[in-house]
């Protein structure tokens, strides 16, 4: 289905070189999924000297692909389980390919001992619920069509958000609890579908690739200007105190990623303070930082990666406000969206500080 979607995004009178060009970046994006940087990086570079525009024709085919998928198939995103910090599409199964085997001994045991286990997988990671829900359908239908596992979830990450002050009193709320009964109540599914959340058991990457002209040597003839192609990456990684590790390099995540935390020094890094505005469906993300000249501000919006909810950052503004009250906005140009990486070494480091900052 995919190739064959694929050939209607890419006119067929159009250029042979953008069609190889998208080709290229299409492979680059299956290398960095699989955690070959360096390989994806390469496939990146080739599509883009054949064609500067790849990138924006690749993602508009992506979103047509999407969106011709949602037309053939009628997806029931509210029966979906949540991505829970988790790489993999959250398909729980309750929609599944074929019809899930009854289990016999289950069926023997009372529903509230099998609620506990679900509680238990809930915790422990969102693939494992994904996983326990496709196991029989006594737990598929636990898993997705009780609201057990929702409320285990929401209390699970919503109390662990952190929210500005000041919006919350513009607003007229003491506490996210009143924010909580006030829209949701004790409907936790729809909750989880639209209340955006910072997730803290891995890390937020941007990628961001483009071209700069350069200039030919004094005194040579040639009418052929260089390109450069430029590859620098932004790095977030959030705590449940509030605060959040930036940083912005040129160093690959396999190089970042694994040894980003608090206690190792990472150049070029710098600890930030994060807080949601209850403005703006709950997902408008500030970062702030400062130094002896500057106080930096950058805003960001929660949005959906694809299936996958609450997955991406976008950017709003970045900006910085000197001692006077000076404020000069960054430009976003080439800024790309962050995407969420589930890190699996992250997970003790963010339990034990949530404790701590319980």
């Amino acid at each position: 289905m995919a190739s064959a979607l694929g050939e209607h995004q890419i006119p067929s009178d159009g250029d042979p070189s953008a069609i190889e060009a998208v080709k290229l970046w299409e492979r680059g994006v299956s290398k960095e999924k699989d955690g070959s940087m360096m390989d994806a990086i390469q496939f990146y570079r080739k599509a883009l000297k054949m064609n500067e525009h790849v990138e924006k024709v690749y993602r508009q085919k992506v979103r047509t692909e999407i969106e011709i998928s949602k037309k053939l198939q009628e997806v029931n995103i509210s029966q979906k389980g949540p991505d829970f910090d988790s790489e993999c599409n959250a398909e729980d199964g309750s929609e599944g390919n074929g019809e899930l085997q009854p289990c016999w001994i289950l069926d023997m045991l009372p529903t509230d001992l099998l609620l506990h286990i679900v509680r238990e997988v809930v915790l422990t990671s969102g693939e494992s619920w994904v996983n326990l829900s496709l196991t029989c359908s006594a737990f598929n239908k636990l898993c997705f069509h009780n609201s057990t596992p929702y409320k285990t979830f929401a209390t699970l990450i919503y109390p662990l958000q952190r929210y500005d002050e000041v919006s919350m009193t513009l607003n007229g709320m003491s506490s996210a609890q009143q924010v909580e009964e006030l829209f949701w109540k004790d409907d936790y599914p729809r909750m989880i579908n639209e209340r955006p959340y910072i997730k803290f058991r891995g890390i937020y990457i941007s990628v961001v690739n483009y071209l700069r002209h350069g200039m030919n040597p004094e005194g040579s003839l040639s009418l052929i200007r260089p390109v450069h192609m430029i590859t620098y990456y932004r790095y977030f990684r959030f705590y449940p105190d509030g605060t959040c590790l930036r940083c912005l390099t040129t160093d690959e995540p396999s190089t970042v990623v694994k040894n980003y935390h608090k206690g190792n020094y990472v150049k070029d890094s710098h600890i930030c303070q994060w807080a949601l505005s209850i403005d703006d469906n709950f997902g408008r993300l500030t970062i702030r930082r400062h130094d002896d000249k500057y106080h930096f501000t950058e805003e960001l919006q929660i949005k959906n990666q694809a299936l996958r909810k609450h997955h991406r950052l976008t950017w709003i503004s970045s900006s910085a406000t000197d001692k006077e009250g000076n404020r000069a906005d960054f430009s976003l140009k080439n800024e790309k969206p962050f995407f969420f990486s589930r890190v699996k070494s992250y997970h003790d480091d963010s339990l034990a500080m949530s404790a701590h900052s319980d």
